[in-house]
């Protein structure tokens, strides 16, 4: 996606694969919704499609930001407020938690907590695997994410621990249930 932002083709199958894999927690869409946007994109002039660099029997073309494309990124990122009211599914299940007995609040519980672990074990694989020439400014952004990501996934491990013993003990004042 950064190669189209910088300006250099690529085709809607790769663009698609990006938002597929890791960075799903950026933008989760379906295949449909991304060749919509594109299409949308390039209606609207943000984007032309121009003869692909590596023609796939997926890909009509590249697409390319063009100028306009270009400032209306540039407004985007910086004049944007970004929408920090993301729908999270997992936060949703756990704040409705006390509709379930307590073996089921355990369940649910460690099923959060397995799905931190392998998120987990997959970004520490994806930074060990860091290619040594990943070290320019876009992937020094792109690095600092996935230790971000890295960091929020061992907070959330620890604070359900905290969770579960405070849902596990009710004689724990509610002003100090986690350390409060």
């Amino acid at each position: 996606m950064t190669h189209l932002m910088r300006g250099l083709p690529r085709n809607a199958y790769v663009i698609v694969q990006f938002f597929a894999s890791d960075y799903e927690r950026l933008w989760k869409a379906s295949p449909t919704q991304i060749y919509a946007e594109l299409t949308r994109m390039a209606e609207a002039g943000l984007v032309e499609v121009v003869e692909s660099v590596a023609p796939t029997r997926r890909s009509q073309g590249d697409y390319v930001l063009t100028d306009t494309g270009r400032e209306e990124l540039e407004r985007w990122l910086l004049h944007t407020e970004p929408d920090h009211g993301v729908r999270d599914d997992s936060l949703l299940k756990l704040i409705a938690i006390g509709a379930l007995d307590d073996e089921q609040a355990q369940i649910l519980i460690g099923h959060e907590r397995t799905w931190y672990r392998r998120r987990i074990l997959a970004i520490e694989k994806r930074l060990e695997d860091w290619p040594a020439d990943h070290d320019g400014r876009v992937w020094r952004g792109r690095r600092a994410v996935f230790e971000l990501w890295l960091a929020q996934a061992h907070h959330m491990l620890t604070w359900l621990d905290q969770f579960e013993s405070y849902l596990a003990d009710p004689s724990i004042p509610l002003a100090e249930g986690f350390g409060g």
